[in-house]
């Protein structure tokens, strides 16, 4: 009897053991999608993004943001799968997407708000390390 007790013990922590971690590989993926978003945007740790978010936006504000960044990785991620392009290229339309993504963003945001992204912007360009040829 002790016997069929353990085995069954052994079996139940089995499961749970078999159900925990997909749950946790799950969790660690939904915490991990914005920052590969971030990157894959060229932006380190979503830096664009974030300091748009930070400005106290107006939920009208908020999803015309998300659909403009949503918009933007689309077109981000045509530009770096495209084989035709060269390196060049790509960083040219890269910063041509770019220019885009803040005419976009300055036709929303009001003129105090683009006043504080243009100030969080220049700081996080002066903190940036010096690119390396």
């Amino acid at each position: 009897m002790k016997i069929d007790g353990l085995l069954g013990g052994l079996v139940s922590l089995g499961v749970v053991a078999a159900l925990a971690v997909p749950c946790a590989q799950a969790n660690s993926q939904a915490t991990t999608a914005p920052q590969t978003a971030a990157k894959e945007m060229g932006m380190h740790h979503g830096g664009l993004e974030a300091a748009v978010q930070s400005l106290n936006l107006t939920d009208d504000q908020k999803a015309k943001v998300k659909d403009i960044f949503a918009d933007a990785k689309t077109k981000h991620q045509a530009i770096s799968s495209d084989a035709s392009l060269s390196d060049e290229q790509k960083k040219a339309k890269t910063k041509e997407l770019h220019g885009a993504i803040m005419a976009k963003l300055n036709e929303v945001l009001t003129p105090e708000q683009q006043t504080e992204l243009k100030t969080k912007m220049e700081a996080a360009k002066a903190a940036k390390p010096p690119a390396h040829p």
